[in-house]
């Protein structure tokens, strides 16, 4: 089973937490105790839907990741916009 390491960029804060294969990482972060969304967008988010962009995270080393579905591609370039 995958470790996971979060790590708060603001804090230096880590938490580590084992993710099971294909699980998802938004809800496993939110169950363990990681912050994912900061100040007011705890309420103003899209709850994971893949909309608003505010629970972005950056995955070290990338290889450690599936490649991204059509869907993650087509938000990456709309975001980026």
């Amino acid at each position: 089973m995958p470790k996971v390491t979060a790590i708060n960029t603001e804090t230096g804060e880590t938490q580590t937490f084992k993710l099971g294969y294909g699980g998802n990482l938004r809800q496993a972060a939110i169950y363990h105790g990681v912050e994912v969304y900061k100040g007011i967008n705890k309420y103003l988010n899209c709850r994971g839907m893949g909309m608003c962009g505010k629970c972005l995270v950056e995955i070290e080393p990338m290889e450690n990741v599936d490649p991204q579905s059509l869907i993650e591609k087509l938000h990456q370039v709309q975001s980026n916009q």
